[in-house]
């Protein structure tokens, strides 16, 4: 099979070359005015011709000797200015060649082929041969510039094709990239070859679940793929992963951790340390470090100096299978994976930007909510009010989250106090653009990142503000009660009068 993709790759070169060699010695025959003229059409030719690898010249100087005389190509040629082709070398022994070739501006047409011949010297077809004594009436014909329009098309679409077929061996063959990674992919049972496929290509692995399920087909191989848990590269062949799918489960001992929604990077960190698969440090180590621009949501997130965390916002929460043993950085990618699923599946690039928010900034909104609202009933609501203080024109441009803050209260699930504070083994030692950074009493609008990991629902109920009814209508305070009520109000006096009949009641958290 690998023998006929070469032919197929080596043959659609060989059009292309074949094409281009015509069209040059159609240049080669043109007149001064003519070239004058078509001028442009004639720089697109020589964009061509200067993206030909020395190989290819090669092989064109010689598609051009055969066409101007039937000289052999030559062992040789020398690069010629300006990405044109080299001129045929004389023949060895010292005997000049019938007819030396000339610069395309001076050379006299060459051999034509038949779409050449119709055409006279101002590019219109001679007159046909009178009929029954009637003269016949010149017809106007297109110039030499329309032929040159439609093979630089042509040449276009061979270059398309050409790189479609290549991207095409890069996919089947593994050539996807520089930074491959391995992932822990699961497969159903009863999964046929495309849902197998969109797997593969949720978690990384391949680019097209659609050339997998061609491939596989062709193969014959559908019948023979397993279902279970595998370790697949990035990097794997198609012949590679269709290998590793056929293969019955081994024995690898796996470890099930379950990550809660709107828990911290450490938190995360915690968990795979109790579980036994890496240190806390080794997982914060390369979530905060490593290089996972292989998932489309890394690009766009912003990184700023006073960020504690940051991986903090990108870890899914979700329940995981690990292989024990496993690289620590494939356990990191697997949940950074899921992330990038939703973060696809959902178009939260799309949420974000429709609500004026970068992606960074979308996810720390989405935190606040999660730790402010808890479950999803009131995370639209929530998320209402702190919209409405971030409005032009706010009389309460901060938003005063005591999740994120200077107040130094435990039961408040307070980010600086209750994370990077235990972190850095004390208030006193955190760095003051890292208080400034995330203190919301102190800074307007949004902290400089995520306070947690929120979970879809809070991603999703953030985009939903508007729906709320207390979006846009002057409600800048919430406050809840032991029992997980919340109460809004417009005023400053409003809320503290709330929260004093809460306290008198008994019913004020805290």
């Amino acid at each position: 099979m690998q023998q006929e993709n070469t032919g197929a790759q080596r043959s659609k070169e060989e059009e292309y070359l074949f094409q281009l060699a015509k069209l040059e010695m159609r240049i080669r025959a043109m007149s001064a005015q003519e070239r004058e003229k078509y001028a442009g059409k004639i720089a697109e030719v020589e964009k061509h011709l200067a993206r030909l690898t020395p190989a290819q010249r090669q092989a064109l100087a010689g598609q051009l000797a055969q066409m101007e005389g039937g000289q052999p190509a030559p062992v040789q040629q020398p690069q010629a200015p300006e990405g044109r082709p080299a001129q045929p070398a004389p023949a060895q022994g010292g005997a000049a060649p019938a007819a030396q070739p000339q610069p395309a501006a001076q050379q006299a047409a060459g051999p034509q082929d038949e779409e050449y011949e119709e055409y006279g010297k101002d590019g219109e077809e001679e007159a046909d041969m009178p009929a029954k004594g009637k003269k016949a009436k010149r017809k106007k014909r297109k110039g030499p510039g329309c032929l040159i329009a439609v093979i630089a098309v042509f040449l276009v679409l061979v270059a398309a094709a050409s790189f479609a077929v290549s991207w095409y061996f890069n996919e089947i063959n593994g050539n996807r990239g520089k930074n491959s990674y391995t992932a822990t992919v699961t497969i159903e049972q009863g999964s046929g070859p495309l849902t197998i496929g969109r797997v593969l290509q949720q978690q990384g692995v391949i680019r097209s679940a659609q050339i997998f399920r061609l491939y596989v087909k062709q193969e014959g191989v559908a019948d023979t793929l397993q279902y279970g848990t595998f370790e697949l590269s990035s990097a794997m062949s198609y012949d590679e992963i269709i290998e590793a799918l056929q293969q019955t489960q081994d024995d690898r001992e796996t470890v099930r951790v379950t990550f809660p929604e709107g828990i911290t990077a450490t938190q995360f960190a915690a968990r795979m340390e109790e579980a036994g698969l890496c240190t806390a440090d080794e997982f914060l180590d390369v979530a905060n470090n490593a290089d996972f621009s292989q998932f489309e949501f890394w690009a766009h997130r912003d990184e700023d100096p006073a960020q504690f965390m940051k991986s903090e916002g990108y870890l899914f929460p979700d329940t995981y299978d690990f292989f024990v043993g496993d690289d620590v950085y494939n356990m990191v990618a697997r949940i950074y994976q899921e992330f990038n699923t939703k973060y696809l599946e959902n178009d939260l690039q799309g949420k974000a930007e429709a609500m004026g928010f970068t992606l960074t900034q979308y996810i720390t909104l989405a935190s606040l909510v999660q730790e402010e609202a808890g479950g999803a009933e009131h995370q639209a609501d929530v998320a209402a009010v702190f919209m409405n203080r971030m409005a032009e024109g706010s009389p309460v441009p901060r938003l005063e989250s005591n999740t994120s803050s200077y107040i130094k209260n435990d039961n408040d699930n307070n980010y600086l106090n209750n994370t990077v504070s235990k972190v850095l083994g004390g208030w006193e030692n955190i760095p003051q653009e890292v208080i400034d950074g995330y203190d919301t009493y102190s800074r307007e609008g949004l902290p400089v990142g995520p306070i947690s990991n929120p979970g879809l629902d809070a991603l999703l109920n953030t985009t939903k503000y508007a729906e709320s009814q207390y979006s846009g209508n002057g409600y800048y305070f919430f406050v809840t009660d032991i029992n997980g009520n919340y109460y809004f109000n417009q005023t400053a006096e409003a809320h503290e009068a709330q929260v004093a009949d809460l306290k008198a009641s008994g019913l004020f958290p805290g």
